[in-house]
């Protein structure tokens, strides 16, 4: 009966299920952190076509609205001052529930 108590097996599973916890929410924090980062890009690749576009006289909302991925165009908003564009996407959020209008990315 001792020799059972002061045995080791199997504790490096126990740590591991322990641990896959914190690995996963790392894991869902780093995903949440590239997804912002590329909605910050597609954001300032939105705003420069759409300048580009209306110093050529075209439709520069509508090619702003293009030069995003489809995910991203849902609540996005494009203001067209001269040659100016300001191009306003809602930031994606991985946990439902938890996004608010205010995250933004504005290029």
């Amino acid at each position: 009966m001792k020799r059972r108590l002061t045995d080791q097996r199997g504790q490096a599973s126990a740590e591991l299920i322990g641990m896959l916890w914190w690995m996963l929410l790392c894991a869902l924090v780093i995903w949440q952190l590239l997804l912002a980062a590329w909605t910050v890009d597609q954001t300032a690749n939105a705003a420069r076509t759409a300048s580009r576009v209306q110093a050529r006289g075209g439709d520069a909302e509508k090619a702003a609205r293009y030069a995003v991925s489809t995910g991203l165009r849902k609540g996005m908003k494009v203001d067209v001052n001269g040659e100016t564009a300001k191009v306003s996407v809602r930031i994606p959020i991985i946990v439902p529930g938890l996004g608010h209008e205010r995250l933004r990315a504005t290029r």
